[in-house]
């Protein structure tokens, strides 16, 4: 996957898709049913979303625990899926597979993607099971949503934001991926006020070292 193709694929507006990841242990792909309750689950997780506070579901909280409930996460499924229709999203679930993580089933493990696309710009963002750090999943995903991003979803800009206090994601930006601050802003969002970091980089620059870099990185971490 090197060149981006205009526009967004038609087929992906309002089909399953299924991806295989750089090194085989992941697959990203459209939500199913079975997923929700895990998904429910991470989104709840004070690990998981400690720097995600501001991130709700559609119709709001329905408990005074501000805990994601299956039917929460459903409905946001129902909204991207909406927006996808339109090739103005695209976020899949990470599915960890049974046959490479020796466990007795597959199971998801997150999300990744894109929740904005807008002029060619795609907005990429990650949560997974904070259980699953530090074993390059979260590399491996963000390399296969970028890759399917330039090639399938007619993005030729990525941008990454993140808190200013995620010290991990921060760290993935700069260090793992090697990409630059394109600037940082007070911001927002649903009652919570944080410094928000953004990172940019082209097709013209995943190319030319990014994409190395990443797999590199991860032909490190796991040999195929």
């Amino acid at each position: 996957m090197g060149s981006s193709k205009s526009g967004f694929d038609e087929f992906v507006k309002t089909n399953s898709v299924s991806i295989p990841s750089y090194l085989g242990r992941l697959r990203l792909r459209t939500h199913e049913d079975d997923d929700a309750a895990s998904c429910a689950s991470i989104f709840s997780d004070p690990i998981s979303r400690k720097h995600l506070l501001f991130l709700q579901p559609p119709n709001g909280w329905k408990n005074a625990e501000q805990q994601w409930t299956v039917e929460d996460f459903t409905d946001r499924v129902n909204v991207q899926k909406a927006t996808r229709a339109n090739g103005k999203s695209c976020v899949l679930n990470i599915i960890l597979l049974a046959s490479t993580s020796g466990e007795e089933t597959d199971r998801c493990i997150g999300t990744t993607g894109f929740v904005t696309i807008d002029n060619e710009i795609g907005y990429l963002g990650i949560i997974s099971d904070h259980k699953t750090t530090r074993l390059g999943y979260a590399t491996e995903a963000l390399y296969t949503s970028i890759a399917f991003a330039f090639e399938k979803l007619g993005v030729k800009k990525i941008i990454m934001q993140t808190d200013e206090l995620n010290e991990e994601m921060r760290g993935w930006c700069e260090n793992t991926a090697g990409f630059k601050l394109d600037n940082k802003k007070p911001k927002e969002l649903n009652g919570y006020s944080f410094i928000q970091y953004e990172y940019m980089f082209t097709l013209d620059e995943w190319n030319d070292s990014i994409k190395t870099r990443l797999e590199e990185k991860m032909n490190k971490i796991y040999k195929k």
